[in-house]
């Protein structure tokens, strides 16, 4: 299951992002001889739409389901780089053709999506490694 996390704080790394769904992931009650829960992909994504406007957001993969559904009904007052955050389940939409706009649709124009390979001074060198090089 992909959880979307909306509006993370624009210094937040891959890193923190992991380590802050690990450490609500271990509260999760485990029974012997079941698959543990565990994180597949976890990115920060940079959000610009035409207007200029940025946004960043998380998105991490959970394995298994039930493990994604167990986060997202725990992921109450957590916090990062001092910003109260919620999760929700990542809804996979269809790009639409340009021009035929329901009269409901929120979703912006022109979005541009990119993955955050973000540098900080604070960052040990281990990380810094596999920003550079891509490997996770």
């Amino acid at each position: 299951m992909k959880i979307f996390i909306p509006r993370v704080p624009p210094v937040t790394t891959n890193r923190e992002l992991r380590r802050l769904v690990e450490q609500l992931l271990e509260k999760k009650f485990h029974l012997p001889f079941t698959p543990r829960s565990a994180i597949g992909s976890c990115d920060v994504l940079r959000f610009r739409d035409g207007k200029g406007v940025v946004e960043y957001h998380g998105l991490v993969s959970v394995e298994p389901d039930a493990a994604g559904g167990w986060l997202l009904a725990h992921f109450k007052q957590q916090y990062l780089h001092g910003k109260l955050l919620f999760a929700r389940k990542f809804m996979d939409r269809k790009r639409r053709i340009k021009g035929l706009r329901p009269e409901h649709e929120l979703r912006r124009d022109d979005l541009e999506i990119t993955k955050v390979a973000l540098v900080r001074p604070d960052v040990d060198a281990q990380d810094q490694f596999r920003r550079e090089y891509g490997t996770s």
